[in-house]
């Protein structure tokens, strides 16, 4: 009865995410923008970067940035979401199925990582029918398994920023002056070398530039560059979902 119970959590939270298709399109646009004229431009314009002391194409150092940038849309619909539950009565709702709390947080946080995930896997596809990339294929598993530890780090910090901010539209001036500023002070579009001094002391306590050089190190350079900043990334999603399943057990409690 418990698992059918989170398997009716998790479904309806994949309903909830996928239905609404303002938050959707809201989602998908700045990675089709970044994809079609930002990296396709800036490709032509500056040809290779050098990274680890090699030269790669612009194109290939971009792309885990845009996936990045995906993963930052993602996890704002996931983190509203949780406002979208308490404004309609959803959150009520769930305590019919034969569920516990911790089995309510567990099948939240499986399906909004879920979509994250997705999201970001499908830039990444997108940025293969439009680039030729030739990265091996333990490249490319590195790549994968990446992007899942830094979608759970990201999709906590969001879900978590959510489930602290009471207020709907504190949450969304939040996150939109957030986004592009963690997106932008990291070493995401551009090499750490080429960034400002004052930039470059704030990408070093940016989780976005950890995030970029797990997903940068694992599609370049395969998986000795990109364990060390996935199991930071591991343990901070850890970290993150601990606090995450704290507060949202007092706020079920509210409820």
């Amino acid at each position: 009865m418990r698992r059918s119970g989170l398997r009716a959590v998790v479904y309806r939270e994949m309903l909830l995410l996928t239905r609404n298709r303002t938050n959707l399109l809201l989602a998908i646009l700045p990675t089709a923008i970044y994809l079609l004229l930002f990296a396709t431009s800036l490709t032509n314009l500056v040809g290779t970067v050098t990274y680890r002391g090699a030269q790669v194409g612009y194109a290939e150092f971009t792309i885990p940035a845009i996936m990045l940038s995906s993963m930052l849309a993602a996890t704002t619909t996931t983190g509203t979401s949780l406002f979208q539950e308490e404004m309609g009565g959803m959150s009520l709702e769930v305590w019919s199925y034969p569920v516990s709390r911790g089995g309510y947080i567990a099948g939240k946080i499986v399906a909004t990582t879920a979509l994250v995930v997705v999201q970001s896997l499908a830039a990444l596809i997108v940025g293969l029918l439009l680039f030729d990339l030739g990265w091996p294929g333990g490249h490319w598993l590195a790549l994968v398994v990446g992007t899942v530890v830094v979608s759970l780090t990201f999709n906590g910090l969001y879900l978590l920023f959510a489930a602290l901010v009471r207020d709907f539209q504190r949450f969304m001036v939040l996150i939109n002056v957030l986004g592009p500023f963690l997106l932008f002070s990291s070493p995401s579009f551009y090499p750490v070398e080429r960034m400002p001094l004052v930039l470059r002391w704030l990408s070093t306590v940016n989780p976005v530039t950890y995030g970029i050089s797990c997903l940068r190190g694992g599609a370049l350079a395969g998986w000795d560059a990109m364990w060390p900043s996935g199991l930071g990334m591991l343990a901070g999603a850890i970290v993150l979902f601990t606090v995450i399943a704290a507060v949202l057990n007092r706020r079920i409690r509210e409820l």
